[in-house]
């Protein structure tokens, strides 16, 4: 039994990646595919071109690394939690009008920031205020617009379309910290949030010109939203695959995304940058990322899927340690760039593996799981943020890098499903792929 159960996972494999022939045109010429992918893309920038601009201007104002980390904290904190309540939502409300929605109270709240800045008028808890109000945009955005992007591809063209807009994501992380550097330093931060009014308009332009097939609520019951969440965690823990790629979600967005809070500090203070240096290098992360995610949309099959996932782990990690310990600003730029490979390729598998391993009633309930696990962020820029303020920005990120090495580790040895290829649900194998 068990070598046909393998050979027969091998047939339904090759039926997947066969069905994928030319996905990335396929995908570039579906237009509903193309409005959600690039109202994406808006809003990444956005996000990245404010984590820049504020995180200089606060530590410009305060010198405190601690109230830097702290601005970060307030973006990351609702993706914890609000994530499993947004997917829960999502299932019972269409999906692009709470997109609509979500854009133009952005919009609005960036408007009242840039007169607020033209009065001279702004103060730091109002940028903080904003930040909170784009992580609760964000905590419903990824799942909704993620679980969207993956109904138009469909399992034959999944691993192409989640790259596709990881590799949209992580220009943006190479883009936003350029535009936020130039803009702060050109304009103030009057400039980063006016660009924040454009670019949510033109998102919600490309919304509200949608032709999208909303499947929210077809398969939901009349369950409340907590009874969602409770059956969408029970069946997180039967499913041994998804429970491990959140596990490591947990963990490199504890130990490896707040590092990014402590840049613009350890540009100023061990590398003597000033703010488009300091966004420069940021942009080295999202430029290797770009890359990364790019192979993994045209390369990328299933079979390699939680390879993929771990190595990329692990590889981002090691660099955010060798970043930690680099005196050199060209140095760092390089393995800041290596490190952008690394979360290329954990970023596009941990949405390929959440919608290829749960089958389809549950996947917009674990995409909210998995905002909220992407939630841990918040509470890794104030360990980040602690450390920093006791030890030092760049003592503090070496720290917490080799936190995350042995959390990846132990990780792996007690689910050995992240070491082996995926296997489709039994629910989906009885389907049409």
């Amino acid at each position: 039994m068990p070598e046909s159960r393998n050979q027969s996972s091998e047939v339904r494999e090759r039926t997947v990646d066969a069905t994928a022939a030319a996905p990335l045109r396929s995908l570039l010429n579906d237009a509903a595919f193309l409005r959600i992918w690039i109202a994406g893309a808006l809003v990444g920038t956005v996000r990245w071109l404010e984590v820049l601009a504020v995180g200089v201007y606060t530590y410009q104002q305060t010198g405190s690394p601690l109230i830097v980390a702290s601005m970060l904290f307030a973006r990351m904190l609702p993706t914890m939690l609000l994530g499993a309540f947004a997917g829960a939502i999502a299932e019972r409300v269409n999906r692009r009008h709470l997109m609509m929605a979500g854009l133009v109270v952005m919009c609005l709240v960036s408007a009242l920031l840039v007169t607020l800045a033209l009065t001279d008028r702004l103060a730091i808890w109002h940028m903080a205020v904003g930040a909170l109000v784009s992580g609760v945009f964000w905590s419903g955005e990824f799942p909704i617009r993620r679980t969207m992007l993956g109904e138009i591809a469909g399992l034959g063209r999944l691993s192409a379309g989640m790259g596709l807009d990881s590799a949209t994501n992580n220009f943006t992380r190479m883009v936003g910290p350029l535009l936020g550097g130039v803009l702060l330093t050109t304009l103030g931060l009057t400039g980063a949030y006016a660009l924040g009014v454009l670019l949510y308009g033109i998102a919600f332009m490309n919304m509200a010109s949608l032709s999208f097939e909303d499947r929210s609520g077809v398969e939901s019951d009349s369950a409340g939203v907590l009874k969602s969440i409770g059956e969408g965690l029970a069946y997180i823990r039967t499913n041994r695959l998804v429970a491990g790629t959140l596990v490591i979600t947990v963990f490199v967005n504890l130990f490896g995304f707040s590092y990014v809070s402590m840049v613009p500090v350890i540009g100023e203070q061990r590398l003597g940058l000033g703010a488009l240096a300091i966004g420069v290098l940021m942009s080295a992360e999202g430029c290797g990322a770009l890359v990364g995610s790019l192979c993994v949309a045209a390369w990328a099959r299933s079979r390699y899927f939680t390879a993929i996932y771990m190595s990329g782990s692990t590889l981002y990690l090691a660099m955010i340690l060798a970043f930690s310990l680099s005196p050199w600003y060209t140095a760092a730029i390089v393995v800041l760039f290596a490190g952008g490979l690394g979360i290329a390729f954990f970023g596009s598998m941990q949405s390929t593996l959440i919608f290829f391993a749960a089958i389809p009633r549950m996947r917009t309930r674990v995409m909210g799981v998995l905002v909220a696990c992407i939630g841990a962020g918040p509470i890794g820029v104030l360990h980040v943020g602690l450390l920093a303020e006791w030890l030092g920005a760049h003592q503090a990120v070496t720290i917490i890098a080799v936190e995350g090495l042995i959390a990846i580790a132990v990780s792996a040895y007690i689910w050995p499903e992240l070491r082996r290829p995926p296997i489709l649900p039994s629910e989906l194998t009885k389907q049409p792929l």
